[in-house]
């Protein structure tokens, strides 16, 4: 058999992975993110579009990942990401590019299924997460906590670029850009870097060095680590799986009923939006240093503690917005708001490849994921229903309190899963 090639590269190929899923991640957030609220006002004034049509397409969008995740997560771990990101970033690129040109109502929702259809959400989390886990297990919590930086620097440049896009050449250019953008950045680097797992090209995770013996393939994936990698049949059936999935969905649940609904708030409040924008832009800055130091978080606090933790700091982002008084009190909200979501998905990817192994990673977290965007898509409807019903979102944010601060007991209290080794006569 041929050997496989790889880019040449003096620094463990693992980092390369995770320097190329931040472009990938930070692409699809600036096309997939809180950017795509930069549209709903000029659609509207141009298409006459309602603000439900907008709600539904992003909705569409979630559901349809949701479900295709389940099957995307398990080509991952047996094809790779390579090939699967390309054909993602690809359709992605297209119907960006199509909104650009061709407009009527239902293509909105229909091409944001598309892009749901090849699970395009977000910062990418169904392919980069489970990707970069596979190449780490000593230096996981560092590897995805410096991944998480995709997020808040596709937010950084994405969101003000696209705004100016669309201030000076309207927003039909700015859906063409994005789309142009996606094939400049997320093809290429997918094709030329990205490799399934270190064992595929002669390597061991954490970058370490096989011995003579463990110079053969089989011993490479034998000798790769001591975790016990968990087949996806095997994790969904302990009680660890869905205590981990039930602390994530709870805590998605609470913050998507805030996600599109803060700014409204803020300004309502009295805020200049001025100093809303200034203060969401800068809070992306503290959310890169939580990114950068979270190997060091977790060697010091641990995991399951550090994930508690992590959600009680969003628990002080609403009670600061719900009794938000000052312009200073809206600053703090938005920077506890940007460390402690950004912080999530790391931990999230950590403890999934801890508890479970990195061998499945990709259809083990796609079920986890699943349950995660459907309770993320029942939030933000919830949430506008409740306004309605009583003119105010306090009388669901304060609920939301109360399921935070459940699900940061379910993480305190959450352990690995251990083997059940069957008897042997």
């Amino acid at each position: 058999m041929a050997k496989r090639t790889v880019p040449v590269t003096r620094v463990y190929y693992g980092w390369i992975i995770v320097a190329a899923m931040i472009a990938i991640g930070g692409m699809t957030m600036i096309i997939t993110g809180p950017t795509f609220s930069l549209f709903i006002d000029p659609m509207q004034e141009d298409l006459g579009f309602s603000t439900q049509l907008f709600g539904w397409a992003n909705t569409a969008r979630i559901l349809t990942a949701a479900v295709s995740g389940l099957y995307i997560g398990k080509l991952l771990d047996r094809h790779g990401p390579r090939i699967l990101l390309a054909i993602a970033g690809s359709v992605t690129a297209l119907v960006a590019i199509s909104m650009g040109f061709f407009h009527p109502a239902w293509w909105l929702i229909g091409g944001f299924m598309a892009m749901g259809l090849v699970a395009m959400q977000g910062p990418a989390s169904f392919y980069t997460s489970p990707s970069v886990a596979k190449w780490f297990v000593r230096d996981r919590a560092k590897a995805l906590g410096i991944l998480s930086i995709a997020a808040p620097a596709g937010l950084i440049f994405g969101f003000p670029a696209t705004e100016w896009i669309i201030d000076k050449h309207g927003w039909e250019t700015g859906w063409v850009v994005m789309g142009v953008a996606s094939i400049v950045v997320i093809i290429p680097v997918s094709l030329i870097f990205l490799r399934r797992q270190p064992e595929d090209i002669g390597l061991l995770p954490d970058g370490d060095v096989p011995s003579e013996e463990e110079s053969t393939g089989d011993a490479l994936v034998s000798g790769a680590s001591t975790e016990h990698q968990w087949t996806r049949a095997e994790a969904i059936r302990t009680r660890e799986f869905w205590q981990l999935s039930t602390v994530f969905s709870l805590f998605v649940l609470a913050t998507n009923s805030m996600l599109i609904f803060r700014v409204v708030h803020f300004v309502s409040n009295g805020v200049d939006p001025s100093l809303i924008a200034w203060g969401a832009g800068s809070a992306q800055l503290g959310a890169i240093l939580g990114a950068v130091t979270m190997g060091r978080q977790v060697a010091f606090a641990g995991l399951e503690r550090l994930s508690a933790l992590n959600i009680l700091v969003m628990v002080a982002c609403f009670v600061l917005t719900v009794s938000m008084a000052t312009p200073l009190m809206m600053i703090v909200a938005m920077y506890t708001w940007s460390w402690s979501n950004n912080m999530n998905g790391a931990l999230q990817g950590t403890l999934f490849a801890s508890y479970f192994g990195r061998r499945h990673a990709g259809a083990i977290r796609s079920v986890s994921l699943t349950t995660n965007m459907l309770f993320a898509a029942a939030a933000a409807p919830l949430a506008g229903y409740v306004n309605d019903a009583t003119g105010s979102f306090n009388a669901i944010w304060w609920p939301m309190i109360g399921v935070l601060l459940l699900s940061a007991f379910l993480m305190a209290t959450s352990k690995p899963p251990k083997l059940r080794v069957k008897a042997t006569a």
